[in-house]
């Protein structure tokens, strides 16, 4: 891929206890991770200074480490200096970029992002070579990390592009140009950094701004900004609008269920595996996209029918007859909202354990005890909150005349309620931001239940 002459190059960097014509054909920031023939970035977090684990990573086969003249990096390593490992990866990715023939499909929105990527993945798969970052890489390391992992010949390469920083989207497009950009939804993830949705907006459609001006566009028919997003799309581009109820790609018909959906689009019908309608919508993007590139509508049928979502985004487990619905990678307003929509009381048991929404800033109290009125606007009985903000959308709901409502300031203590609590026919369904970890209530409960 590089040589570490190349590196040191493109970087600006400078190469020491090296020999400059090694090639480099891998790259990681982990060391637990490490090919052989890689090169190993030492990035600095809050927790932690990848200079550290240089040593660990050259002993497991790389052949170079990248690091800041600043570091503290053992002096006999391989090593090659920059200014900075962050900048030198992103430089890197831009150069490999140029050299592949690969077209970038750029996702992001505030809500669907990476349904839509794993969807876009799945229809495109079944006639080219695809390549899509992994869970949630969608930063300034994330990205550029994704497209150093790509093989070279890949034909399509998807991308995330996410922000919670005004800018931070024209960062990741100086990076890579997309060819084909869409934006899912606009909603409130975040906000606390934007101060408004139309911020939002605007940050999200830079995407349409700094695209390849001979690529197209793919844009929700149904989102908020819609014309404002409309109106970043250069006039030299093409453009595909989506939707259920209106857009140039949209069901002629369609049914939301329990658990699934199924639709009707040029008169064939498809079966989709997982429920809500801001899925659906995700599902309509990608089939727009597909049917811009060729894929025959029979073959998007044929994948689309066995889709498997990602960990703990709507993932469906039964434990003892209780089926758990773990949606707790993420919350924000919009999709905790679509989550509430999208499982009816129908006799059965819903507990919904719901934990703090983040990044909201001075919305935050109004947002959740907002939850907390859509909670009983939407015919729900049972709500079980952890977490310190979670505690309005409790507040809110006995306000609105819900009896059965529980809060908890740990994990633990939900635990021990639901041990006890659960009965056989239960549905329980969770979602929290990340930074919850709400998941842990799940793997507790596989080893009591």
């Amino acid at each position: 891929m590089f040589t570490v002459r190349e590196i040191a190059f493109i970087t600006g960097g400078k190469a020491k206890n090296v020999d400059l014509d090694l090639m480099v054909k891998d790259f990681s920031i982990d060391s637990r991770l490490i090919k052989p023939d890689s090169a190993f970035f030492c990035i600095k977090g809050e927790k932690f200074d990848g200079a550290d684990f240089a040593e660990e990573a050259i002993s497991k086969g790389s052949v170079v480490a990248i690091a800041p003249f600043s570091s503290k990096i053992a002096p006999h390593l391989p090593v090659i200096l920059v200014d900075d490992t962050v900048l030198a990866m992103a430089r890197l990715a831009k150069e490999k970029l140029k050299r592949m023939k690969a077209k970038v499909i750029g996702v992001t929105g505030s809500v669907g992002k990476t349904s839509t990527k794993e969807l876009i993945f799945t229809i495109l798969s079944t006639h080219y070579k695809v390549f899509k970052s992994r869970k949630s890489f969608n930063n300034h390391i994330g990205l550029p990390l994704t497209i150093l992992e790509a093989p070279f010949h890949t034909d399509y390469l998807i991308l995330e592009y996410g922000t919670n920083h005004p800018g931070e989207i024209r960062y990741l497009t100086s990076i890579a140009r997309p060819n084909y950009p869409i934006i899912t939804k606009i909603g409130t993830a975040h906000i606390e950094f934007f101060g408004t949705k139309e911020n939002i907006a605007f940050e999200k459609g830079t995407l349409f701004k700094e695209m390849d001006y001979s690529g197209h566009a793919f844009l929700n028919a149904s989102t908020d900004f819609f014309d404002i997003l409309k109106s970043m799309i250069p006039y030299t581009a093409g453009k595909t609008t989506f939707g259920l109820d209106a857009g140039d790609v949209k069901p002629e018909k369609y049914r939301l269920e329990e658990f699934s959906s199924s639709f009707f689009y040029k008169g064939k019908e498809f079966y989709f595996p997982l429920p809500g309608r801001g899925m659906l919508e995700n599902v309509m993007g990608a089939i727009a996209i597909g049917e811009h590139l060729g894929i025959p509508l029979e073959d998007m049928q044929e994948v689309l029918k066995d889709f498997k979502g990602e960990k703990m985004r709507m993932e469906k487990k039964v434990l003892k007859d209780i089926t758990i619905i773990n949606d707790a990678y993420n919350s924000n307003p919009d999709s905790l909202t679509e989550l509430l929509r999208t499982f009816k009381e129908n006799g059965k048991r819903l507990i919904f354990v719901l934990g703090d929404m983040l990044e909201l800033g001075e919305r935050a109290e109004e947002e959740h005890r907002k939850i907390g009125r859509i909670f009983k606007e939407l015919g729900h009985k049972i709500l079980v909150t952890v977490g310190e903000l979670s505690k309005f959308i409790s507040e809110e709901a006995k306000k609105e005349g819900i009896t059965e409502v529980y809060h908890f300031n740990g994990k633990e203590e939900v635990v021990s309620f639901l041990r006890d609590y659960l009965k056989p026919g239960d549905w329980l369904i969770l979602k929290a931001s990340r930074g919850l970890a709400l998941e842990e209530i799940v793997n507790k409960l596989e080893e009591i239940l």
